[in-house]
């Protein structure tokens, strides 16, 4: 994987932002402007570019299109560069049409790199919610590794099936099922796997990441809670059949993968209920950053990092010791604020490069 560095930009009906030609750094960009003027609009913009899809949740084309524009079509124009080539990057978007395009040839999968959104929101769901977690590993775990994204949709989909066979019932439902949890068996036993692994490469980044950024001396760890860890799938397959008639009577799959969840410990303690707000913000910055340079170990390049205004997360002192180890990185980041003390600190970076935002144009 070659991930480039976005150039330039220019949306055309994305949300409010204007026609502007956004000219990015390699490096830091600091977008600036008031709550409500589209600074976030830009880093979905990227982020759609690279990822193929918005950052929001549940988002299409409906809720990006601008309703004010002259046209029906959203399009996204773009540049991106590494050292060697620059190569131009598009996407039009209207009602039921989606179309990419790599230096004007069609391109259906192909995106000229990956972006890491940080929200400043996320650390409270993170750590009060399973299922955000379980979400937030396996999109995580999706882009580093195709073969547990394209497994974890079959399996998706089989556990779909399973639970319509159950909901429906009928004299057949234990045959129906049987066929169904050998591939659910096969699924789960290779998704774990890949979920265990995952965090153990992880762990060996996060509590020097942690040291890093906050200069403190803390250890952090992740864990897989799952009763499926190093089970194969002859294994999971007798489990399924020893917990069907609880399964046909529940109506639903009660118990499998899905509902796996991870614990995160700070100092041997589950982070949710013994550390402090600050803490819980730390750790999580400390595990996206520890996953960006896990990214970098296994494709020798770093994706672009998209930050969500994180000045309200965390206290003055601890969001300057982010400054500072933002600008020891090589990755290309965008980050917003509205916070003027935090827009100080950022126009002190030498070599970053300053947007300003009102009502979705760049001025």
């Amino acid at each position: 994987m070659n991930c480039w560095k976005v150039k330039k930009l220019q949306a055309q009906n994305f949300r409010n932002l204007g026609k502007d030609v956004f000219e990015f750094s390699p490096g830091i960009n600091c977008i600036f402007g008031q709550n409500g003027n589209g600074k976030t609009n830009l880093l979905e913009a990227v982020h759609l570019l690279t990822n193929k899809k918005s950052f929001r949740k549940n988002t299409g084309y409906s809720q990006m299109i601008n309703i004010e524009g002259a046209s029906p079509e959203l399009i996204i124009q773009s540049v991106f560069e590494n050292d060697d080539d620059q190569s131009s990057y598009s996407i039009r978007m209207s009602e039921g049409l989606e179309e990419r395009y790599f230096n004007n040839v069609f391109e259906k999968s192909k995106t000229p790199s990956t972006s890491v959104f940080i929200n400043p929101f996320d650390s409270y769901s993170f750590h009060t919610s399973s299922t955000f977690r379980r979400q937030w590993f396996d999109s995580h775990l999706s882009l580093i590794d195709k073969e547990f994204k394209q497994v974890l949709g079959r399996f998706q989909k089989a556990i779909r099936f399973r639970n319509s066979v159950l909901g429906m019932g009928g004299k057949n439902t234990s045959s129906q099922l049987r066929a169904i949890d050998e591939q659910i068996a096969e699924y789960s036993s290779l998704l774990t796997q890949k979920r265990f692994e995952f965090l153990q490469e992880l762990n060996q980044h996060i509590t020097p990441t942690f040291r890093a950024i906050f200069a403190e001396e803390h250890r952090l760890q992740l864990d897989l809670d799952s009763m499926f860890v190093h089970w194969d799938a002859k294994k999971v397959f007798d489990f399924y059949r020893h917990q069907e008639m609880n399964d046909i009577k529940a109506q639903i799959t009660q118990v499998g993968i899905h509902r796996d969840d991870f614990i995160f410990s700070f100092d041997g303690l589950n982070a949710f209920e013994f550390c402090s707000l600050g803490q819980q913000k730390m750790a999580f910055l400390s595990l996206i950053f520890a996953y960006i340079e896990l990214f970098r170990y296994k494709f020798t390049s770093y994706p672009i990092v998209l930050i969500d205004d994180v000045s309200g997360e965390l206290d003055s002192q601890r969001w300057k010791n982010l400054i500072q180890y933002l600008e020891t990185k090589k990755f290309q980041v965008l980050i917003t604020t509205a916070n003027e003390s935090f827009r100080e600190e950022l126009e002190r970076i030498p070599e970053s490069k300053k947007f300003f935002i009102k009502h979705g144009k760049l001025i």
